[in-house]
């Protein structure tokens, strides 16, 4: 099973953290209220303009996370990976960011990077064997396509 499966709907669900708590700004939690509820709606367009819109008022919360999310689910994987850079530089222990990043990056077929990203988070959670198993599937995958590409060169 590659990286991009049934891991995906694990992995996004888990970037849902908890709202800002108590004493926050009302326009911040009011604004991811209303990309939750958009989001669940399907309307990714106007989830993305609300966790944009709260991410400005506060770069420090979960709001760059779920942009993230809406991105990928958008097939906007620059954008996606983008947003998770800045979350890994606003948190760099979240161990979902990084296995949110290596997905994507799995997505993109940039292995290296996803190798990264996944050992990074497998680093930064020892007990989640699925960091591990995506360790392991990316690495298998560059050394078959390293030796495809062996193979090409000799022909």
């Amino acid at each position: 099973m590659t990286p991009n499966g049934r891991g995906l709907r694990r992995l996004f669900s888990s970037l849902c953290p908890p709202l800002p708590s108590v004493g926050s700004s009302a326009d911040l939690r009011d604004l991811i209220i209303e990309g939750d509820r958009r989001l669940k709606e399907g309307k990714l367009d106007p989830a993305l303009k609300s966790y944009r819109k709260a991410t400005r008022i506060d770069p420090g919360n979960s709001a760059e996370k779920k942009s993230a999310l809406v991105f990928g689910m958008m097939g906007r994987y620059m954008e996606a990976i983008a947003s998770l850079d800045q979350a890994t530089k606003i948190d760099p222990f979240d161990h979902q960011v990084w296995m949110h990043r290596g997905f994507l990056l799995w997505r993109l077929e940039r292995w290296r990077e996803a190798l990264a990203s996944f050992e990074r988070a497998a680093a930064l959670d020892p007990e989640d064997g699925y960091a591990r198993h995506c360790w392991i599937v990316t690495a298998e995958e560059m050394k078959r396509r390293r030796g495809r590409s062996r193979k090409k060169a000799s022909e």
